[in-house]
């Protein structure tokens, strides 16, 4: 019986995977943003826990890009490429 190793993603699945992420972040950030907008239109208030959730989606998306990139880009301990 052959052992099962452990799977990992290529790089061409990982790319469309990131872009499935991207645009359906996009797609909900519209949906919110939308209803939000529409909502404050008609009653003339914002809906809090819709904002809340745009608002902080769109932070957890940008500070995680942010460090994602910062860990891909600096530089490896011991090399000498300084």
């Amino acid at each position: 019986m052959k052992r099962r190793q452990s799977w990992r993603a290529d790089e061409m699945e990982m790319a469309i995977n990131f872009k499935a992420v991207r645009i359906s972040w996009v797609f909900l950030t519209l949906s919110l943003g939308i209803w939000c907008l529409s909502v404050t239109i008609v009653t003339g208030e914002p809906p809090v826990i819709p904002s809340l959730l745009m608002c902080f989606s769109s932070c957890i998306f940008y500070w995680t890009k942010l460090w994602q990139t910062r860990q891909m880009t600096k530089p490896e301990a011991g090399s000498d490429a300084e």
